[in-house]
C-alpha cells in the first residue's frame, strides 16, 4: 500500500514527481473526469478543475482541495498553511451546504493530527459518529428468520415443511421473528467498516474502526451491491443512523463524475466546487434573517425563465435561464446572487469577465431585477479585503441595473458572521419597489 499522498488544488497548475505508475493512474481518470479538466504534462504538471475530494485507487492517493491562496504558496510554511486551511474549508462548506448531511467536522487539531489526509478524515468521523450513536442507542429491530427446527416457533410454512421434511417427521419448517442487532443497516455498516479498516494508515482511526468491530461482533458480513442500501428502511426508531448509513453508501458508490459502484480497493468522493461555493451561499441565505424576519422567499436555482423566443418556429422559448440564488417578495424576484468560486481580484485590481456581466444583464432584463450581486470567496493573500468591491451600473430602456461585485471570507469567518455581512449588504440599499424594472411602459 502506497503512503504518499497527493496533494493539488482545484484549477491550480502544481509541478510533482510521479512514478509511472501514478502517472498511469491519474491518466486513466480521464474519462470520468473529462479531458479538458485533467492535463497531465510530460514533466509532471498536474492541472485538475471543476472537482474537490479524493480519489484512493489502485494505491494512488490524490486530493483536490479548493485553493485558499490566490497565487499559491511562497514559502513551506504557507504551504503547510494552505493545505490545513483548504481542508478545514471544504469540510466546512460540505457541513455547512449538507452535502454529507454530518454537522459534526473535526476541529483544526483533528484536522492536523490525520495529517490533513481527506480520506482518513472520513474514516476517522465514520468511526466516531458510530461509536457515539452506538453507545448511546443500539440498532435492533425485527428480522422475518426461516428455519426448519424440532419446535414450533412462530408459524409453521406447510409447503415448506412437506418439501424438506418428507422423511423427518420431527421437523417442522418455520417463519418467525426475531428482535436482533444483527440486521441489514448493522451488517451494511459493519462490511464497510471491514473495508476501510483494510485501507486506513492512521492509528487512531484503525482503534476506533477495531472497537466498533467488537460492538458489531454478532453481526455477519454482507456483499454489498447497489440493490442492498435500497432494501434498508428508516422510521423514527433508526432514523439516527440515516447520516451514518449515507456515509457508508457514500464509501460504496464512491462518490464521482461516473457515479461507477464502488470495490474494495477504490475510494472516490468528488464534488463540483463551483456548486457546492453555490449550495454554501444558498443556504447561508436561507438561514438567515432575510428568509426568516424579512419575508423573502430564498429559492435556488429557480424561477426559470426563457430570454428569448425564436420568431420563426412559432415563437418558440429559447435560452433557458437558471438564476443560483433569488430573493422574491409578493411573487416578484428583487434580488438575483451568483456564485463564482474564483478569484476577481488579479495585480491588486477587481477584474470581472465581461461574459459574467453579460449573464447577469441577461437575467436583470428576463427577470425585471435592477439588483444583482456577483459573490466570491475572499483569498487569503487578497490585499484588498472589503466585502464590497465594485459595482456597475448600467442605463438600460427599461430602467438602471447595478451589480454589484462582493467577497465573502468564508475561510476565516463563522457561517453566522457571514449570515450577517450579507444581511447588512442586500439590505443596505432601500430598493424602490413601486416601479418594478422593466415594466416602465
Amino acid at each position: 500500500m502506497s503512503k504518499r499522498l497527493i496533494t493539488v488544488y482545484e484549477d491550480r497548475t502544481t509541478r510533482l514527481e510521479l512514478s509511472d505508475k501514478e502517472k498511469q493512474d491519474i491518466i486513466a481518470l480521464k474519462e470520468l473526469w473529462g479531458a479538458q479538466n485533467l492535463i497531465l504534462q510530460a514533466d509532471g504538471s498536474l492541472l485538475m478543475k471543476h472537482y474537490v475530494g479524493f480519489i484512493y485507487r489502485n494505491g494512488t492517493r490524490v486530493q483536490i482541495l479548493p485553493k485558499v491562496l490566490a497565487n499559491g504558496p511562497t514559502e513551506k510554511s504557507d504551504a503547510d498553511t494552505e493545505v490545513n486551511k483548504a481542508v478545514i474549508l471544504l469540510l466546512r462548506l460540505l457541513s455547512y451546504s449538507d452535502f454529507l448531511n454530518i454537522k459534526e467536522i473535526p476541529d483544526p487539531i483533528s484536522v492536523d493530527a490525520y495529517q490533513n489526509d481527506l480520506l482518513e478524515i472520513f474514516i476517522g468521523m465514520f468511526a466516531a459518529q458510530f461509536n457515539r450513536l452506538f453507545n448511546r442507542e443500539i440498532h435492533r429491530s425485527y428480522q422475518q428468520l426461516e428455519e426448519n427446527m424440532q419446535f414450533i416457533k412462530g408459524k409453521i410454512l406447510f409447503t415448506q415443511t412437506i418439501k424438506e421434511n418428507k422423511f423427518r417427521k420431527h421437523l417442522h419448517y418455520v417463519s418467525y421473528e426475531e428482535f436482533s442487532i444483527n440486521n441489514l443497516l448493522n451488517r451494511i455498516i459493519k462490511t464497510t467498516m471491514l473495508r476501510l479498516l483494510s485501507q486506513t494508515k492512521v492509528t487512531s482511526n484503525k482503534k476506533a474502526l477495531k472497537l466498533a468491530l467488537i460492538y458489531l461482533e454478532e453481526v455477519e458480513p454482507i456483499k454489498l451491491y447497489p440493490g442492498i442500501f435500497d432494501q434498508v428502511k428508516f422510521n423514527r426508531l433508526n432514523q439516527n443512523y440515516l447520516p451514518l448509513f449515507n456515509m457508508a453508501k457514500m464509501f460504496y458508490y464512491n462518490r464521482q463524475p461516473g457515479q461507477s459502484e464502488g470495490d474494495e480497493f477504490t475510494f472516490t468522493f468528488l464534488v463540483p466546487l463551483n456548486r457546492l461555493f453555490e449550495q454554501y451561499v444558498y443556504m447561508l441565505l436561507h438561514n438567515s434573517k432575510l428568509s426568516s424576519v424579512d419575508d423573502y422567499e430564498v429559492s435556488h436555482h429557480k424561477p426559470q425563465k426563457y430570454l428569448a423566443k425564436r420568431t420563426e418556429q412559432n415563437n418558440k422559448p429559447v435560452f433557458l435561464l437558471e438564476p443560483d440564488i433569488t430573493l422574491a417578495k409578493d411573487g416578484e424576484v428583487k434580488v438575483i446572487i451568483d456564485a463564482k468560486y474564483k478569484n476577481p481580484i488579479i495585480d491588486d485590481n477587481v477584474i470581472v469577465f465581461q461574459n459574467d456581466i453579460y449573464q447577469m444583464l441577461a437575467y436583470a432584463t428576463a427577470y425585471h431585477c435592477p439588483n444583482i450581486y456577483l459573490v466570491y470567496p475572499a483569498f487569503l493573500s487578497n490585499k484588498i479585503t472589503d466585502n464590497e468591491l465594485a459595482q456597475y451600473d448600467i442605463s438600460t430602456p427599461d430602467g438602471n441595473v447595478s451589480i454589484k461585485i462582493i467577497q465573502l471570507d468564508i475561510i476565516d469567518t463563522e457561517p453566522e458572521e457571514i449570515q450577517k455581512q450579507m444581511e447588512g449588504i442586500i439590505m443596505k440599499k432601500k430598493y424602490d419597489y413601486g416601479q418594478p424594472f422593466g415594466n416602465s411602459g
